[in-house]
Order: C-alpha cells, then sequence, then structure tokens
C-alpha cells in the first residue's frame, strides 16, 4: 500500500506543479498580448507619424534647394549619370557620375565644349559644386587643351576635386569669358 501511496503523491505533486506551470503560462502569454498590442499601437503611430513627415520632408528639401537657389541663380542641380545640356558658348552639356572606391565616393564629370564661331579658340572652363546649402565644396578646371577648329566639337572629363567632404547637390560652369548655366 505505500507503493500506492508513493505514486499517488507523485500524481498528486505532479498534477500541482502542472497546474503552476498552466497558471504562470497564462499570465505570462497575457502579460506577453499587453506588451505586444501596446508595440502595435506604437508601431502604427510611428508609421502615420512617419507618413505625414515624408511629404513635409519633400516639402522643406524643395523650399532649401529653392533658396538655396535664390540666393545664388546660376546653380543647377548636379544630376549623376544625366547628359545635362548647357546654354553658354563653347560648353554644350556635361554628366556627372559616382564613383565608388573602396568605400570612398569621388565625382567625376565628362563636358563636351562645342566650337561654333566662325574662328578657331582655345576654350577654358571652370566647374564649380556646391552642397545642399550652396557652399562651394570643389572644383575643376579645363584649361591648356588643344584648340577647337571651327564646328569641332571634344569631351574633356576628370574627376573633381573636392576640398570639403560633402555631397555635392549643385554645380555653376563658366567659360573664360562669361559665366554659363541656363539648362534647356
Amino acid at each position: 500500500m505505500s507503493r500506492r501511496l508513493a505514486l499517488a503523491v507523485a500524481l498528486f505533486v505532479s498534477l500541482l506543479a502542472l497546474l503552476f506551470v498552466i497558471i504562470f503560462s497564462v499570465i505570462r502569454i497575457d502579460g506577453l498580448e499587453e506588451e505586444n498590442d501596446a508595440l502595435q499601437a506604437e508601431l502604427t503611430k510611428t508609421r502615420l507619424e512617419l507618413s505625414q513627415a515624408g511629404p513635409e520632408l519633400e516639402k522643406t528639401r524643395k523650399i532649401m534647394s529653392e533658396m538655396t537657389k535664390g540666393r545664388l541663380p546660376h546653380l543647377l542641380d548636379m544630376v549623376p549619370d544625366k547628359v545635362l545640356q548647357i546654354n553658354g558658348p563653347y560648353l554644350k552639356n556635361i554628366v556627372f557620375t559616382v564613383l565608388n572606391q573602396n568605400g570612398t565616393k569621388s565625382y567625376e564629370y565628362k563636358l563636351v565644349m562645342e566650337n561654333s564661331t566662325a574662328k578657331t579658340v582655345r576654350p577654358a572652363a571652370r566647374i564649380f559644386v556646391f552642397d545642399r546649402h550652396g557652399v562651394q565644396i570643389g572644383s575643376a578646371e579645363v584649361a591648356g587643351r588643344a584648340e577647337l577648329a571651327s564646328g569641332e566639337s571634344r569631351s574633356q572629363s576628370a574627376v573633381i576635386d573636392l576640398f570639403i567632404d560633402e555631397e555635392p547637390r549643385y554645380f555653376y560652369a563658366s567659360t573664360a569669358d562669361k559665366p554659363t548655366g541656363l539648362i534647356q
């Protein structure tokens, strides 16, 4: 009979332990469900705020760009990998390319120069790049190159010398004669 009693006591203790585990699990699951509900509500609120902030941020960027261009009206948007037409003596178009070498970005330009005059010329050009605030952060100079005969065009390319480590957003191109910068 002591064996039955021992088995009954063991069964009772096991059932009691199981009951405690079930009660603890139900309480813990309930707490986790409340925490999950709170986190879901916070996530929904954050997503709503983010969806409202996106258009406001874009509007602010546009206002900043207009203000920068208002202070410096000859600045043009520096759009990578797009042919930007330039109206000016000897400057036809320019393409900017972002180079990534070992995690370091550099910016290359390819400038097409064209002589639409009746005489042979030796054009010189300067390219200045600016950050999002309109602060000059780099430049390049195209000078001492071969002459361009009447009707001839030629491309020049090089890496822009950045003296401040910022991302260029605008550029300004000029020849030795006068500034250019109207994109068609």
